[in-house]
């Protein structure tokens, strides 16, 4: 099993340091472009959720990728701030944004669980 991980600040600009992680690692194992432009969007909407949704400014969150043998598996750990569960937003034309996790959904399995008082936000992607 493959695997990067990394810690980063949760803020904005900590965005484009989860594209070029997830990107560089996916290059390393030669994923194809389908699965790789898919894998960096699954990873940069769980991670804008997670610094968005899940974190204060002070926080960090956690990125894991790992590549399995017929699938990617991408985690987002934050440290849980709101209560509520993320969940995909049913189709909205008036909605400026909560979109993110309806792709994810449309990419994806994804599941979010509790452990160790941070929120794990997972997300399997055929290969």
């Amino acid at each position: 099993v493959a695997d990067v991980r990394a810690s980063l600040s949760a803020e904005p600009s900590s965005l484009p340091l989860v594209r070029s992680l997830v990107g560089g690692f996916l290059d390393e194992c030669d994923v194809g472009d389908s699965a790789f432009y898919d894998a960096l969007l699954v990873a940069n909407e769980l991670a804008t959720n997670a610094i968005e949704h899940g974190s204060a400014e002070e926080d960090e969150i956690e990125i894991h990728v790992e590549l399995l043998r017929n699938r990617l598996r991408i985690i987002v750990y934050d440290r849980a701030r709101q209560g509520r569960s993320p969940v995909a937003l049913t189709p909205d034309e008036h909605r400026d944004g909560g979109r993110g996790l309806q792709v994810v959904a449309q990419l994806a399995d994804w599941s979010e669980r509790i452990v160790g008082g941070r929120r794990e936000v997972r997300a399997e992607l055929p290969l």
